[in-house]
């Protein structure tokens, strides 16, 4: 019973510390500034092989001004999420993409 519990609390661990974390940053970025921020869910599907949602469009999300950063990462409510959707098989992963614009003086074309 003692190795069960054990191997129960390190597979939690895994599961908990397992995240995915990419960020990137357009020139210098300035994390005080007033910038504005926008987060969205993306979607991949079958063992993350099929993307479901469509690219993140910066221009889109950014129409006067230019993106400062991408942070794409796993959340806590991401990770619940798929936790339960996935106690089925590799169905749906999903993931959290924050972009960043920041103000500038012009827009380049």
């Amino acid at each position: 019973m003692k190795n069960l519990t054990l191997l129960t609390l390190c597979l939690l661990l895994m599961a908990v510390t397992g995240c995915t974390n990419i960020h990137f940053d357009n020139g210098e970025y300035d994390d005080l500034a007033k910038n504005h921020k926008s987060e969205q869910w993306h979607h991949n599907f079958a063992a993350a092989l099929y993307e479901g949602s469509d690219a993140v469009d910066l221009s889109e999300i950014c129409p006067d001004s230019q993106w400062q950063s991408v942070h794409t990462y796993k959340s806590f409510t991401n990770g619940l999420a798929e936790l339960v959707v996935n106690d089925l098989g590799p169905i749906w992963y999903p993931k959290t993409v924050a972009v960043s614009c920041a103000k500038v003086p012009y827009k380049v074309q």
